[in-house]
């Protein structure tokens, strides 16, 4: 028996490492995968600041989900208050996160590519679609929601405005311009991981429950009566072995006392009816069945988005504004919100306009310690493998504060 660390994790966002008990063979018997990225304390100076603050802060957790953390926060405190976006503000919203998602998605596939497409002249041709398809997903936030990266539109109570009849046609065109460039990158990828004969094929298998709340957008209402009242969170030092938890920097949210995993696969099987067959020889418990799930999630987050644009009305409000009293501090807001790697939960109190309690359990916070579970019982030299197939975006999963100089201080959540 030995111990094989991966330090750091590559082709991912942000910075997390593997830490691998394996046999004489090199299989893994204990996978323990942790968030290394340093602690940034967002929800912490969040807390006392205007409400306002919220959505703009969050969505500043990263570069690649910053339109579902400005959802999810935005939709939290609203629910603190007791208010709804207008129906035009909830369409706006929605598309600018699947314009979120139509740019997230390839860009997964782009950081997969050297593990499974050795042919170079393919590799580029794909690297080109996805730049395309990047782009033109990008472009939708830009208009819906004001900037490609951080959207100052998502405010609470809905969108800051309406978007014009012009753009409302350029939504249009630009889903049309997308169409080929997905039908393409879609066979493709599809055709390429069904196809590989190298990967074992129970590579990441787990046994953890699978949890979604929508295919696209995400329902609060859903994880309030089948996940929160499950919930429980415990620190890094109470769930990995040694002292390896001493080193991670995210809290370990458990359904059920179980760690789940969130994210396409988990919203293809709930929803969709993803099983066995779509697989092909790969396992639908393991970690080809995620790639595979997320390249047929494009298509279905291309079409809502054509749905959602044909639906809107661009002569109609889309932003309620909250009430005056600014809450009474006592009502816990519960917002949930699919980003592309599973499920960003948001949760507010607030009084007389200011936040007085904030948390956040992001989709990849979720995932981590199931991640390290799903590498047990294949050779380490895929660990790798395993991790980059749930897309972890490991930035926006730190808020764990336990030590000074070395030693932990103190044991909780801040």
């Amino acid at each position: 028996m030995s111990q094989v660390v991966v330090s750091p994790t590559t082709r991912h966002e942000g910075r997390s490492k593997l830490v691998l008990e394996v046999d004489d063979n090199g299989i893994v018997t204990q996978g323990n995968y942790l968030s290394t990225t340093p602690v940034r304390g967002f929800e912490k100076f969040i807390t006392g600041k205007a409400m306002e603050f919220a959505p703009v802060a969050s969505s500043r957790f990263c570069g690649i989900c910053p339109i579902t953390h400005a959802t999810a926060s935005s939709e939290s405190i609203e629910r603190a208050l007791g208010i709804m976006p207008p129906k035009d503000g909830l369409v706006l919203r929605q598309l600018c996160n699947l314009g979120n998602r139509l740019h997230s998605h390839p860009l997964h596939e782009l950081l997969i590519l050297p593990d499974f497409v050795k042919d170079p002249n393919a590799a580029m041709a794909a690297t080109v679609r996805i730049q395309k398809m990047r782009k033109i997903g990008q472009g939708i936030v830009d208009i819906t929601g004001g900037e490609a990266i951080h959207a100052p539109n998502i405010r609470i109570g809905g969108m800051q405005k309406n978007i014009s009849e012009a753009a409302k046609r350029k939504i249009i065109q630009m889903l049309n311009d997308y169409e080929p460039l997905m039908k393409e990158q879609v066979d493709f990828m599809l055709k390429t991981l069904k196809g590989n004969t190298e990967v074992p094929k129970k590579l990441g298998v787990h046994d953890r429950e699978l949890m979604a709340t929508d295919v696209n957008y995400g329902n609060s209402d859903v994880f309030e009566t089948e996940y929160f009242y499950r919930f429980s969170e415990i620190t890094p030092k109470s769930y990995y072995p040694g002292d390896i938890g001493l080193e991670a920097c995210t809290s370990i949210p458990l359904i059920g006392g179980r760690t789940v995993e969130g994210g396409p696969r988990a919203r293809l099987v709930k929803y969709k009816g993803f099983s066995q067959k779509d697989c092909g020889d790969f396992d639908v418990r393991g970690a080809m069945a995620i790639n595979i799930a997320r390249a047929m999630e494009i298509p279905l987050a291309h079409a809502r988005a054509r749905e959602l644009i044909q639906q809107l009305d661009t002569t109609k409000p889309t932003l309620t504004k909250p009430p005056e009293s600014g809450g009474d501090g006592k009502t816990l807001g519960v917002a949930a919100n699919e980003a592309p790697r599973g499920v960003n939960v948001h949760t507010a109190k607030v009084k007389d306009g200011k936040i007085t309690y904030y948390n956040c359990l992001v989709a990849t916070t979720w995932n981590i310690p199931t991640v390290g579970k799903a590498c047990e019982g294949q050779h380490y030299k895929w660990a790798e493998y395993v991790v980059r197939a749930y897309d972890p975006c490991v930035s926006c999963a730190t808020h764990m504060i336990v030590l000074k100089e070395g030693k932990v201080v103190k044991e909780a959540m801040i």
